[in-house]
């Protein structure tokens, strides 16, 4: 009985596979390329390739899975990612039934609890709601704000492209909840190991890194790195629409992204105060990620 990863080439999957195979168990990814089937079969791991719209072909990966990583990775080139988020979330939904899957871990974000004003993260809404009751064991992993989401930024200051640090977040000095990739997958990958006594029906778990930061915090992080003083600065809305026209976003996915961002600023998107939630912090500063640029 293998452990299914699905995303299993981007940031948080990849780390999924690497800390299962640190464990010696059977590993088994579903990707979309095929091109990048034999950089897995090389380490002894089962590849599908199928579309993660694809029932038919995630039902067959599925099936004999001793847990299953799941997650809907973002669209944002999509016309509407929203109706991507939720065409993947029911065919995963359908094949994880299908399959008799026991145990599920899905990765989704803080907020995800929330219906309204969260822009792109709504797309993580859909997913916690196709698949809470898909299996018997359910874990949701709310993970903060990505750290590595500060590396583009990062470098353009190390390379001389901008001689500030660009910031989506307008409050500069607001602190919040930020995690590093690698937590992520850690903590995934040891929620899908647990024996089955340790998981009771639906858990939710909130993922943190062991510091909140601001965008002055990654900035000082930066300046202590490079070894000279650079200041953040928060983007204007039109700067920040300028970027995602050349990366070629519709309109509404542009829009669901400013969305989000005013709701980290307004303190709409923050942790939940259900007592039932786990709350669990990572071990990955911001120091730790960002010295993949710095150095």
């Amino acid at each position: 009985m293998s452990y299914v990863v699905t995303g299993a080439t981007g940031q948080v999957g990849s780390t999924v596979v690497d800390y299962l195979l640190k464990q010696s168990v059977p590993v088994h990814v579903v990707i979309r390329s095929a091109a990048k089937a034999e950089s897995f079969r090389s380490r002894n791991i089962q590849v599908t390739i199928a579309d993660l719209t694809d029932v038919e072909g995630l039902t067959k990966a599925f099936e004999g899975a001793k847990a299953v990583f799941a997650m809907n990775p973002p669209a944002y080139e999509k016309l509407d990612m929203q109706a991507v988020a939720t065409s993947v979330s029911n065919a995963l939904a359908s094949a994880i039934k299908a399959a008799k899957v026991e145990r599920v871990v899905v990765l989704s974000s803080i907020g995800s609890e929330r219906s309204s004003k969260t822009g792109s993260i709504y797309t993580t809404h859909i997913l916690e709601e196709a698949l809470k009751e898909s299996a018997s064991q359910v874990v949701m992993i709310r993970a903060g704000s990505f750290t590595e989401n500060w590396l583009s930024a990062v470098s353009a200051v190390k390379d001389g492209h901008s001689p500030v640090l660009g910031s989506v977040f307008q409050k500069l000095d607001q602190k919040i909840s930020h995690v590093a990739t690698n937590d992520i997958g850690r903590v995934a990958s040891e929620y899908m190991l647990k024996t089955k006594g340790d998981i009771n029906g639906l858990v939710i778990v909130e993922l943190e890194g062991p510091e909140l930061y601001s965008p002055n915090d990654i900035a000082k992080v930066v300046s202590d790195g490079l070894g000279k003083s650079i200041l953040a600065s928060a983007m204007s809305e039109e700067m920040m629409r300028e970027l995602f026209n050349k990366f070629q976003w519709p309109k509404k996915n542009a829009d669901d992204f400013i969305e989000m961002v005013q709701g980290f600023d307004d303190g709409t998107i923050c942790w939940t105060t259900n007592e039932k939630v786990i709350r669990v912090k990572g071990k990955v500063t911001a120091a730790d990620v960002l010295k993949k640029v710095l150095n």
